[in-house]
């Protein structure tokens, strides 16, 4: 689990002697114990949850200090009572404890090797690790001599259910801030404390209502505590995992500050008890299973989301270095055409210098039809004149009628603030048009109609084109066609553009930011 149980490196990042972090965590780990000992019952024993989660989510350099915080602790209450329980059991039990249970978190740590896969078991994990924590107990106390040596089944059911429910309330929260990196992309910080300050209003409330029917007969008092759950079906539902983290944590406080006169050893709450069982039937299945498969399916809608949003991106790039690479091209050729006119002119010059009147007429008929042509072809390459004049501009000019229409009459409707649009809206929005028309050029057409009306809003802009073809004869699907409707989908899509088509008519819908 090497993304789970990396830990900073605290010593080099301080200068900090390693050997005085270590001991400081052990002072911390005991008074840590202490507290959650004298606030703990069999059936919510937060101990246990403590030193789980320390030996799952810490690094195998700190276990020295971890185990000596443990026994240090262990021993605080356990000698003590060396004349009653017998000091065998109360000078070597805690040693024993805690080496025993460390093989559980052990093994799970060698075979869980990834967060993912802890994270989906972590309800087995937890039911596991609390019986062989039970089972350790039990061992050790019939090896020393210690007291409770064989414990009645219900006696056992509410250890198993205390370690389970005190291992859920320290390791959720602990791991939920270790892994937090990997839900970050599909969690609202705003509206994830938003829902926590409701849950625990909402518990508080509950508890409260419990205490108000705590002389009231057991179904009305179970019913008020059972009101409790709805917090962790609420925050699971809203942000899977993450929530059903939080949520399970925030109920389980709520059923352990329920619980009366928690200094008294031996104390048992029936009533919370039933809950508590319930709870942790509904952890394991409901919450904690749920918000994994509630989780792991946003985190894969966000990744589609995020490669299609990329893949996208890089169309658009790749559309604009091609446009850019055809403007440059364009001027090449512009600088050529210019010298190929100079040269022109000046033959022109000398023919008519030396009487060749016929020919430089020629020549000039010549030269100005090869300027409609390198006109027509270099509208066809890239409209420069939409730098000068607009898309609708550039659109009316013959040359890009002569080209992309042919003999067919075009007829144009054009409307609205065009330049106000992006020069990569309005370069989109001239190919889709030519586009169109190489596509609808399949019905043989006698005449195109072009509309187009361009918009600005307060959050958007863009331009709706119409383009639409009267066909001579039926459709023959042609091997252009189907080119140009290639490119125009791909073109589309690149810029999450929306088209509609019915028969010779194309209506498209190209959208951009308004800042």
């Amino acid at each position: 689990m090497i993304d789970v149980f990396r830990q900073v490196p605290l010593a080099r990042k301080f200068h900090v002697p390693v050997y005085a972090i270590g001991l400081a965590f052990s002072i911390v780990y005991v008074l840590a114990y202490m507290a959650a000992w004298f606030n703990s019952l069999d059936q919510w024993f937060l101990p246990a949850g403590l030193r789980v989660a320390g030996l799952l989510l810490l690094p195998y350099r700190m276990w020295p200090y971890l185990f000596l915080g443990d026994v240090s602790a262990l021993l605080l209450l356990r000698v003590p009572r060396a004349p009653y329980d017998g000091e065998l059991w109360s000078y070597l039990s805690p040693f024993f404890l805690t080496t025993a249970v460390s093989i559980g978190p052990l093994i799970v740590r060698r075979v869980l090797n990834d967060s993912e896969t802890f994270v989906k078991w972590l309800p087995a994990v937890a039911l596991l690790l609390a019986s062989w924590g039970v089972l350790c107990n039990v061992a050790v106390n019939a090896l020393l001599g210690g007291p409770n040596v064989i414990p009645s089944v219900e006696h056992a059911s509410r250890l198993v259910v205390g370690f389970y429910l005190g291992t859920f309330i320290v390791l959720l929260p602990a791991l939920l801030w270790r892994i937090r990196g990997k839900y970050a992309s599909i969690l609202e910080k705003k509206a994830l404390l938003r829902d926590v300050l409701i849950a625990v209003s909402w518990v508080v409330l509950v508890c409260y209502l419990a205490g108000y029917v705590r002389d009231t007969d057991m179904g009305t008092r179970m019913g008020a505590y059972l009101l409790i759950f709805l917090p962790g079906v609420f925050m699971t539902t809203r942000h899977g995992w993450p929530g059903a983290a939080l949520g399970v944590a925030i109920t389980n406080l709520a059923l352990g500050v329920a619980l009366p006169d928690p200094q008294m050893e031996g104390g048992h709450e029936p009533i919370i008890f039933v809950v508590q069982q319930v709870m942790a039937v509904v952890m394991a299945t409901a919450y904690l299973v749920l918000g994994f498969s509630l989780s792991e399916t946003k985190l894969k809608e966000h990744r589609s989301r995020n490669a299609a949003a990329d893949a996208k991106s890089l169309a658009r790039t790749s559309f604009a270095s091609t446009e850019r690479l055809l403007r440059e091209n364009l001027l090449y050729m512009a600088q050529v055409q210019l010298m190929l006119e100079g040269e022109r002119k000046d033959l022109v010059e000398w023919l008519k210098q030396h009487g060749k009147f016929e020919a430089a007429m020629s020549l000039n008929s010549d030269g100005l039809q090869h300027r409609q042509l390198f006109d027509e072809q270099a509208m066809a390459l890239y409209p420069i004149r939409i730098e000068e004049a607009g898309l609708f501009r550039a659109v009316h000019d013959k040359a890009f009628c002569d080209f992309w229409a042919g003999d067919a009459v075009v007829n144009f409707g054009c409307r609205g603030p065009v330049r106000e649009l992006s020069m990569d809206i309005q370069l989109t929005a001239f190919r889709c048009i030519c586009h169109s028309i190489a596509l609808l050029s399949d019905y043989s057409p006698d005449e195109y109609s072009i509309n187009m009306r361009a918009w600005c809003g307060h959050q958007t802009k863009g331009i709706l084109l119409r383009i639409s073809a009267i066909p001579t004869s039926s459709l023959e699907v042609s091997q252009a066609g189907q080119t140009a409707e290639m490119l125009l989908e791909a073109r589309l899509k690149a810029h999450s553009a929306s088209m509609r088509r019915n028969g010779p008519r194309l209506t498209i819908l190209l959208t951009e930011m308004a800042n």
